[in-house]
């Protein structure tokens, strides 16, 4: 599947370099638009990605790890938290760096130590993304289809945070730092052969932070978001999932 891997991977690196172009981004009915995306990108996380951590735990069971993990138990689910933890850590130092600035120098981003803190770690994300493909979409272009959509507004709604919160640093790096990590970690992918233990771990810790940023990035304000919306794309991506899995 290489051709619809690469054609999935290049549309991810335009949706990077283009998403701060998008207007309606800023529109105030994008809460519609984002309730629905949310919804789509939730089915996928909870019918897709964290049914698979039970496999994950499987595949990590049967691995000889060092004495001092033996004993730990739900190992998978364990690195899962830890993408959780590690992505909630990053924002709130990006919280914290944001309000010093704004405080102390009246400007109204974090500093730039933050920003390299925060797009090393997206591109990490993204870098794992790309690597994990073949291996997330399963082996049927409908698979591959899906996977594209739902990640293409995943990265777009990730995006529009980075370039809020870092303004021109974004535009002017963050994005195309963002765009190649992606397709950097595809090329590992190709030029690799990765063993079923070492797509388990970085799965299970993948699956984290997708689920952080989902959370963070996608679902709008309680009072602005739109159930009916949400509930649309939680219906029609759950419905492809069952259709192509």
């Amino acid at each position: 599947m290489f051709v619809p891997s690469l054609l999935v991977i290049l549309g991810f690196m335009v949706v990077h370099i283009y998403t701060h172009y998008i207007k309606f981004l800023n529109n105030p009915q994008k809460n519609v638009l984002m309730s629905l995306v949310s919804g789509g990108s939730i089915a996928y996380v909870f019918l897709h990605l964290v049914p698979e951590l039970a496999h994950y735990e499987e595949v990590v069971e049967k691995a000889h790890l060092p004495q001092v993990f033996e004993h730990l138990h739900y190992f998978a689910y364990m690195l899962s938290l830890l993408g959780i933890a590690i992505f909630y850590g990053i924002d709130k130092l990006n919280d914290q760096s944001q309000q010093k600035n704004e405080d102390e120098k009246n400007l109204t981003r974090p500093e730039k130590r933050i920003f390299i803190l925060h797009i090393g770690a997206f591109a990490l994300y993204n870098g794992l993304l790309g690597y994990l493909l073949p291996y997330l979409s399963g082996d049927n272009i409908a698979a591959y289809a899906v996977y594209f959509i739902v990640f293409s507004f995943h990265f777009i709604a990730n995006n529009r945070v980075l370039h809020l919160t870092h303004e021109e640093l974004y535009t002017t790096a963050g994005r195309w730092i963002l765009a190649l990590s992606v397709l950097a970690g595809w090329l590992i992918n190709e030029m690799t052969n990765a063993s079923e233990f070492t797509i388990a771990i970085l799965s299970s810790f993948l699956t984290g932070g997708i689920i952080l940023n989902i959370m963070n990035d996608e679902l709008p304000e309680q009072k602005k978001s739109s159930f009916l919306a949400f509930t649309i794309g939680l219906i029609a991506i759950g419905g492809m999932l069952q259709l192509i899995l």
